[in-house]
């Protein structure tokens, strides 16, 4: 099976189209130009790309046939009923911030994992084994935080130097979304008593983990002074 794929925005919404989708994410559309106005343009292009990408195929009478294995890579992104992602916001060292992240969709025991690139949207074949290490990937280099336990006010925008945000929605279900703050080398998380508990890491791993397969409830991290 074919491991990963690099699609432009507008051929995505395109395989969406040719696939009947139920579900598209959002992120996905908001990438794409204008395609209202010349609606041609965009399918033809779209259709060449696709078919220079070994995607799609026209048979003999005309007809569009989609590669197997790309068709097993889009159709948790179309029909999966559970989407995930980590979005991660740092200091860019000039002022601003840079972000980063990664969407994950669940379909028939089936995982496709998603980022935006350079060259367009980056689809990939994932599995837990992939979503585990991922997950652990998100901490420093030999992060070995304690568990404790300070006051949400102790923690100010200047001493912050990571957000990850953490969402899962399954359709018809209400939105898990968890925010988690790094500060000085420790992440961080709200607790609904005005403390925020300072995670080790196999609680982190474990907390994003479940998050993104849709099994916890959510809350924020809305008492931080951002």
């Amino acid at each position: 099976m074919e491991k990963e794929i690099i699609l432009t925005p507008e051929e995505l919404y395109y395989m969406g189209t040719l696939l009947q989708a139920k579900y598209i994410d959002y992120a996905y559309v908001a990438a794409m130009g204008d395609i209202q106005q010349r609606r041609g343009i965009y399918e033809s292009r779209s259709r060449e790309g696709l078919a220079e990408k070994g995607i799609l195929m026209e048979d003999f009478s005309g007809g569009l046939e989609v590669d197997e294995d790309a068709r097993r890579l889009l159709e948790p992104v179309f029909f999966g009923t559970l989407e995930s992602s980590v979005d991660v916001a740092q200091p860019d060292g000039e002022g601003g911030k840079r972000h980063w992240g990664r969407r994950f969709h669940f379909y028939e025991g089936r995982i496709t994992a998603t980022s935006m690139t350079d060259g367009g949207i980056c689809l990939e074949a994932a599995d837990e084994g992939m979503l585990q290490t991922w997950i652990a990937g998100l901490l420093p280099a030999g992060y070995a935080a304690q568990e404790r336990f300070i006051r949400v006010r102790e923690i100010h925008r200047s001493r912050i130097n990571r957000i990850i945000v953490v969402k899962s929605s399954r359709a018809g279900e209400r939105a898990y979304v968890n925010l988690y703050a790094q500060m000085e080398g420790a992440v961080f998380r709200e607790l609904e008593d005005g403390r925020a508990e300072r995670l080790t890491r196999e609680k982190f791993c474990l907390e994003v983990y479940r998050g993104l397969k849709g099994s916890v409830t959510g809350s924020g991290f809305a008492g931080a002074d951002r």
